[in-house]
């Protein structure tokens, strides 16, 4: 009995950290459509990133797990400066004060790195049910990968395998 109460609770506890790691998520390739504006309060042209390879970051200040990979993301972002790879960081909080309060933040601590577009996206358009959640996109614009939680390698390995 307690050989098989053992076998149980290594079962569940190996189900929780399965559940606690990134989900990669296969899906067919679609068309990156993205409503969103920059802190300046400019619209997003997708055209900024059509022939790079992108990472499309969704967060929310709300999220401590967001909020943990952001200086990762900017960390491998700076070993790709110098190839057609852009990061973009969309913020999905409900209150658009909170993204500006955190982006005037980072600005007086941290210099933007070159290819970092941070936006929020517009209002109205569906929050991802749940976040982090990054895709991975080519250089025609098209997903080709979905992570959903903390950043899976197998995100970078795919910048690496598309980029040109």
């Amino acid at each position: 009995m307690k050989q098989l109460t053992r076998v149980a609770v290594f079962a569940l506890a190996a189900c929780i950290l399965s559940m606690a790691s990134a989900q990669t998520i296969n899906m067919p390739k679609s068309q990156l459509d993205l409503h969103a504006f920059a802190v300046n309060g400019e619209p997003f042209i997708q055209d900024k990133i059509r022939g790079k390879v992108a990472i499309v970051f969704f967060w929310a200040t709300t999220c401590a797990v967001c909020r943990d990979s952001l200086p990762e993301l900017r960390a491998n972002l700076t070993g790709w400066q110098n190839k057609p790879f852009s990061l973009v960081t969309v913020n999905v909080d409900k209150n658009a004060k909170d993204w500006l309060a955190y982006e005037r933040i980072e600005g007086q601590t941290k210099q933007t790195p070159k290819n970092l577009i941070a936006l929020r996206q517009d209002e109205g358009n569906t929050v991802p049910m749940k976040l982090p959640l990054t895709l991975l996109v080519d250089t025609k614009g098209k997903i080709v990968s979905r992570f959903e939680g903390r950043i899976a390698p197998e995100a970078w390995d795919g910048v690496a395998e598309l980029i040109p």
